[in-house]
């Protein structure tokens, strides 16, 4: 008897085209998700620069009594781009990120028992602006943020 040994090994076209398709399928879903995934990550940035915004805020509060006021009695403005530099103890360089700067920031609204902070990537002027236009999240006193748009 003879032995046929002449069988042919490997994978078939239509096998592979499977497999390709596969690979296709899982990109087209998984590249979306991690772009989304990406600007929660940059949005950070902002989340923790209004942090530091927040306790500023907070501090000129237990100091004065009112979110409102300074440090030598005059009144504290809102509602301009980079406005956060008219809280007493805040610089320019305290908020110079990657994504976010100074500009982006802003003293939303202000009163003597409350007041809303923001940050809009529009208006920032970082190295990677570019990446952030479209995203914005404000803060109040209390620690909760809302208005979370683009991510």
């Amino acid at each position: 008897m003879k032995k046929i040994s002449s069988m042919k090994r490997g994978f078939t076209l239509v096998e592979l085209m499977v497999v390709a398709i596969i690979v296709a399928i899982l990109a087209a879903v998984a590249v979306p998700l991690m772009s989304a995934n990406k600007k929660r990550a940059i949005m950070t940035e902002a989340e923790a620069g209004l942090g530091m915004l927040r306790s500023s805020m907070r501090t000129l509060y237990a100091e004065t009594g009112a979110y409102n006021k300074n440090r030598d009695g005059g009144t504290i403005s809102s509602g301009t781009s980079g406005s956060i530099t008219n809280i007493p103890g805040v610089a320019t360089n305290d908020l110079s990120g990657r994504w976010f700067d100074y500009k982006a920031y802003q003293l939303k609204d202000v009163q003597a028992n409350s007041f809303a902070l923001s940050c809009v990537g529009n208006d920032s002027g970082a190295p990677q602006k570019a990446d952030v236009a479209g995203l914005s999240v404000d803060l109040l006193q209390d620690g909760t943020f809302t208005n979370r748009v683009g991510y």
